[in-house]
């Protein structure tokens, strides 16, 4: 009985969890997921505004989202998602 109640609270934040990164996104707020300081991924930009080997600068609705590091590339684009790899230094927003 105790591990059932356990489980279905483990479910219901999982579940309140992936409601609130929808919501997020249907509004369309950048999302940002980062893999160790080698790779970040950023959901929901408009454009770029600047590229370089030491920064990206991406353009959002709620303003910019500047990637600071070296030996930085664009790995995959598409309308909605940028991957960046290389040494990630910094994340900042304006």
């Amino acid at each position: 009985m105790k591990k059932r109640l356990s489980e279905r609270k483990t479910t219901i934040r999982q579940l309140i969890r992936e409601i609130d990164v929808v919501g997020e996104a249907m509004m369309g707020l950048p999302f940002i997921t980062m893999t160790g300081n080698n790779s970040v991924s950023v959901e929901n930009f408009l454009s770029i505004a600047e590229v370089g080997p030491e920064s990206f600068r991406l353009k959002t609705k709620s303003g910019e989202i500047i990637v600071l590091g070296n030996d930085l590339i664009a790995r995959s684009m598409t309308k909605e998602e940028i991957v960046i790899k290389g040494k990630i230094k910094g994340i900042s927003f304006n």
